[in-house]
């Protein structure tokens, strides 16, 4: 039967199964579309599925194109679990997101779990994107075969592939970037390398699931840690009256040894604040702190008070007279409407705390639910009605966005604040860097 199911993959007559369409589910499912696989996508969000429905990418903002397929992924998403049975591979793309004491919550993927293990049949293949702390993919198989007998690797395969996507990076392809996979068994692993080899040009197996799944978290404890480290010289610098701008452009001339990372208001998004505290959590059962991981979350959070406060501090020292603030992108990275965990929000309200007038232009978010039932609007960006407030009103730039007329965005304002290092190679009196 293995041998079977290979050959079904080398031919493309295998249909795949996609839970959870967000920013790793659907770009998936396109990638698979693309190479005219079939695909069936399950999402409980309605407003996702009616835009999917009407042939919409919520993410890009743009139509599907004209193909077989896509017409037929669009018409066949829902949020009906029953459908799992019908197809070959099952793959999901969910987050595990932190609960309110900071602690990872797979309670989605549980639920997940419990939904579809009465609609699982011999021979199919279950894989994982999602990030989990080492052991959890088997941990979430158990739960399925407390009814089901599955053999795995026999009569059922068990996969883990973290995901690896670069939301606002147009750059990004599975043509550069390799995918990691791996299997509970070889025959587990087998499968996932052929399948993904549709997508990927290079396929990475790794020498089991918890390999892949501390690789997920090691990508990205890595980035926080780094990211963690620039932010604290961005303080250090603060406090010497450096611009860490201009250490860092010194910095990154040496050829070897290496690599430079940007500071920013703070880190965002569903990956870089959360996936170190799930390896610090792990960690902590196995009893050990892991001291540089924790240290680096806590510095990375704590950016949007830094950068709030030395923001107000300056108006208040300067006796700056501005009462409205104009907050320039929403989102947690640029190029993109994401705004999970974005650091701008925590300075949007630390702002509002301080009686400022605040309002937002991003060019990917129409309007955010700031508190509950009341929603903070997108109030475009006029330049010429930047011109006639400048007297009164700041700027801040807290996303990068690459479709802003920065130089514009110069030239009508009093006073503009950096977080993000814009300005960082065309120094003005009216540019603060935070």
């Amino acid at each position: 039967m293995l041998k079977k199911i290979i050959n079904n993959i080398k031919n493309k007559k295998i249909k795949v199964g996609i839970i959870g369409l967000g920013y790793v589910g659907l770009p998936l499912a396109f990638r698979f579309l693309n190479k005219k696989i079939s695909v069936i996508g399950i999402d409980i969000d309605p407003e996702k599925i009616k835009k999917i429905k009407r042939g919409v990418s919520y993410i890009e903002n743009k139509k599907f194109k004209k193909d077989k397929f896509y017409d037929d992924f669009r018409r066949n998403v829902s949020s009906n679990y029953k459908n799992i049975f019908d197809v070959d591979f099952i793959i999901i793309c969910l987050p595990t997101p932190l609960n309110k004491s900071k602690k990872p919550d797979i309670s989605i993927l549980k639920n997940c779990i419990n939904k579809i293990r009465i609609n699982l049949r011999f021979f199919q293949t279950l894989i994982l994107e999602s990030t989990v702390y080492p052991g959890a993919t088997e941990e979430l198989f158990s739960y399925i075969n407390k009814k089901n007998k599955f053999e795995l690797g026999k009569n059922f395969y068990l996969v883990f592939s973290p995901e690896r996507e670069n939301p606002g990076d147009k750059l990004f392809s599975y043509k550069k970037t390799p995918k990691v996979v791996s299997g509970y068994s070889k025959n587990c692993a087998r499968v996932a390398d052929h399948l993904y080899r549709i997508i990927s040009n290079k396929v990475y197996v790794a020498k089991n699931i918890k390999v892949a799944e501390l690789s997920k978290l090691l990508e990205n404890t890595y980035r926080s840690v780094n990211i963690g480290l620039i932010n604290e010289f961005k303080i250090i610098t603060s406090k010497l009256k450096i611009n860490v701008w201009d250490v860092i452009a010194a910095a990154k001339t040496k050829n070897f040894g290496f690599r430079p990372f940007n500071p920013g208001p703070g880190v965002g998004g569903h990956c870089i604040p959360i996936d170190p505290i799930y390896l610090s959590w792990y960690m902590k059962k196995k009893k050990y702190n892991s001291k540089i991981i924790e240290n680096s979350s806590k510095l990375n959070s704590n950016m949007p008070n830094f950068v709030s406060r030395k923001i107000i501090n300056y108006l208040k020292t300067n006796k700056v007279n501005v009462k409205n603030i104009l907050i320039i992108g929403l989102a947690y990275k640029k190029n993109t409407g994401d705004t999970r965990e974005s650091p701008s929000i925590d300075i949007i309200k630390k702002l509002i705390d301080k009686k400022y007038k605040v309002q937002f232009y991003d060019p990917y978010i129409k309007k955010y639910e700031l508190i509950k039932s009341k929603y903070f609007n997108n109030n475009g960006l006029s330049f010429s009605n930047i011109k006639k407030h400048k007297k009164d009103s700041a700027i801040i730039i807290a996303t990068d966005h690459e479709n802003i007329n920065y130089k514009k965005l110069l030239s009508n304002s009093n006073l503009i604040f950096d977080t993000r290092g814009v300005y960082s190679n065309k120094r003005n009196q009216n540019v603060i860097f935070v």
